[in-house]
């Protein structure tokens, strides 16, 4: 069962999307700030982030620059999920390199799994994910 972390600060759509994650078989940590994402991102390890990038505290481009940041985080797949959407903030997460990024008004559950799959395929695939014993338990100070 593969661990989500999902990052979303309005509480009825975080606690129906993890409520729909959960239903179809994932493993769900849900988040309400950009800090309390990343400190379960250091504690659980998820193995996909899904995360609207408006966040309170820290935003969403600000996580994951501070996942890419962390080698044992480095390579956890993320897809966005926000309402925002510009040519800009699709380039940003771009460069971020996001595995997805979807627009919440228009994007329905079965795009959402479709696209946590995909990113959890190409996870697997990739075969940096294959860490050296060295680096399984590094230790990350916490925010």
């Amino acid at each position: 069962m593969a661990r989500v972390l999902y990052v979303e600060d309005h509480a009825d759509t975080r606690e129906a999307v993890a409520r729909m994650l959960e239903i179809s078989g994932y493993d769900v940590d849900t988040a309400s700030t950009g800090r309390e994402a990343l400190s379960l991102a250091i504690d659980k390890t998820p193995d996909v982030v899904l995360l609207d990038l408006a966040l309170p505290e820290m935003n969403g481009d600000q996580v994951v620059e501070v996942l890419r940041s962390y080698h044992r985080l480095s390579l956890i797949p993320v897809v966005v999920l926000s309402a925002m959407h510009t040519g800009e903030l699709a380039e940003r997460t771009r460069l971020l390199n996001v595995s997805s990024y979807l627009i919440k008004n228009i994007s329905t559950f079965d795009h959402i799994h479709a696209a946590l799959q995909s990113a959890l395929t190409h996870r697997r695939a990739d075969t940096r994910t294959k860490s050296p014993e060295k680096w399984r338990n590094d230790r990350i100070s916490p925010l």
